[in-house]
């Protein structure tokens, strides 16, 4: 059974010049498999392609990489990691003038804990951390992720499920690994990542959903404290509601069940 294909070989390694990991100098795509098959296929390779514009990178054909992802997909539910780096060479900083980009597929298994947050929610904390802003990769799934490595090791310390990350503005931009979105007097509103964070492809699926009003908004603490409904949503694990952020808690509410509800039909095959 094979769990990792690099350039669609079977592997276990890279060369250990490979800029992606020298520089972080790639790009990748968390997906979920149902039955070998990928609901958000089209949102991810969007945004794959268009983070090889903006890099430089050439993109893969499609249709090859998705073969490639699909032959490491085994089982009901999985997760597959796509990554693509500029390969190696170059000159430090400097990169080759013609790449030979690298691809790496790699399966993973499904999070145990996805559907019980889902049900239940999840508790949240304030991240210490901040997250650079004005960046010119902000909104790309680089592979520069120290920021949220930290996040992360912060929010395990506490026991918490997930975290709020701002930005050295005191902006709301997103949590660890999951986009935002919060419900404040009947409004459903998400923080821009056009400065800093992720462009989820969970929340762009819920933004293309007929009947979905959701306003891209400039966000603070304020907001947070006075939210009716506070959810976190990514490609994997779905729509999940947030009952506690510090000591401030929330109810699961209407709004984040309905999006459930159209989630498990036109995601969850």
């Amino acid at each position: 059974m094979v769990e990792m294909l690099v350039d669609g070989q079977p592997g276990e390694s890279i060369p250990a010049d490979d800029r992606g990991f020298l520089y972080g100098d790639l790009l990748f795509e968390t997906i979920a498999f149902h039955d070998g098959q990928a609901p958000l296929w089209a949102w991810h390779w969007r945004r794959l392609r268009a983070g090889c514009e903006r890099l430089g990178l050439t993109a893969p054909a499609e249709d090859l990489l998705l073969e490639e992802c699909r032959r490491v997909a085994v089982g009901k539910r999985c997760v597959v990691r796509a990554t693509l780096t500029r390969g190696s060479g170059g000159r430090a900083y400097e990169p080759p003038v013609e790449p030979a980009c690298r691809r790496i597929v790699q399966r993973r298994a499904w999070p145990s804990d996805a559907d019980r947050f889902r049900q239940e929610g999840m508790r949240l904390v304030t991240s210490p951390v901040r997250l650079a802003s004005g960046s010119v990769i902000a909104g790309l799934k680089h592979g520069n992720r120290l920021e949220q490595v930290l996040a992360a090791r912060h929010c395990a310390e506490l026991g918490a499920d997930e975290a709020l990350l701002y930005d050295a503005g005191d902006r709301l931009v997103e949590a660890i690994a999951s986009n935002l979105v919060i419900v404040v007097d009947g409004r459903a509103l998400t923080p821009s990542t056009d400065s800093a964070g992720v462009s989820g492809v969970g929340l762009a699926w819920l933004c293309d959903q007929p009947g979905v009003a959701l306003e891209t908004v400039e966000l603070t603490a304020r907001e947070v404290d006075r939210a009716d409904e506070i959810m976190v949503i990514n490609s994997v694990a779905g729509i999940r509601p947030v009952t506690a952020v510090d000591d401030h808690h929330f109810a699961i509410g209407a709004t984040c069940r309905a999006w459930q509800d159209l989630w498990d039909a036109g995601v969850e095959i």
